[in-house]
């Protein structure tokens, strides 16, 4: 898979993100603190999972801290604590995909600690993962924000190539 490929799925990461995040902004504490037979039982600790996994990615592919772990639900006072943490953990990821045009740093065996465990994976496959759990996750959040009685809209990649269009 190309850089451009990747580079693209992880625009869309941050386009499904902005969505999920304006989606939230719309709710309660209430609402984001409800209780759900999903995720990781709340919205907000569904998103706060988001930023978690995204960190701990980082972490791996930067080298820094292969053993961070996911923070919990009340991690985060706030929602709006919580994208002040994203801007800087954006910068990374930046600086990371920068770095995709290196064949020999896409196929570097990286390696995540948890519970004690080390696991090795390389970047390109780490690069995916975070796409495709976000996406995952996404469709969790989804459905608890239409439970609550909102939407996040369609997150589909098409959607948003459809949105960027200037053809």
């Amino acid at each position: 898979m190309s850089a451009t490929t990747i580079r693209r799925l992880h625009e869309h990461r941050l386009w499904t993100r902005a969505k999920i995040l304006t989606a939230a902004r719309t709710c309660t504490d209430a609402d984001l603190r409800r209780p759900f037979e999903m995720g990781v039982g709340t919205l907000f600790g569904t998103i706060i999972h988001l930023w978690g996994a995204e960190t701990v990615w980082a972490n791996v592919l930067e080298e820094s801290d292969p053993a961070f772990t996911i923070p919990s639900a009340d991690a985060f006072p706030s929602l709006a604590s919580l994208e002040d943490a994203w801007r800087p953990l954006d910068a990374r990821w930046a600086q990371l995909l920068a770095r995709t045009s290196d064949p020999a740093f896409l196929a570097k065996p990286m390696h995540r600690v948890r519970d004690g465990k080390t696991y090795t994976t390389n970047a390109h496959d780490i690069f995916l993962h975070v796409c495709t759990h976000q996406h995952y996750h996404a469709a969790q959040i989804s459905n608890m924000l239409r439970q609550l009685g909102k939407s996040l809209g369609s997150n589909d990649l098409i959607v948003m190539a459809r949105e960027q269009w200037v053809g």
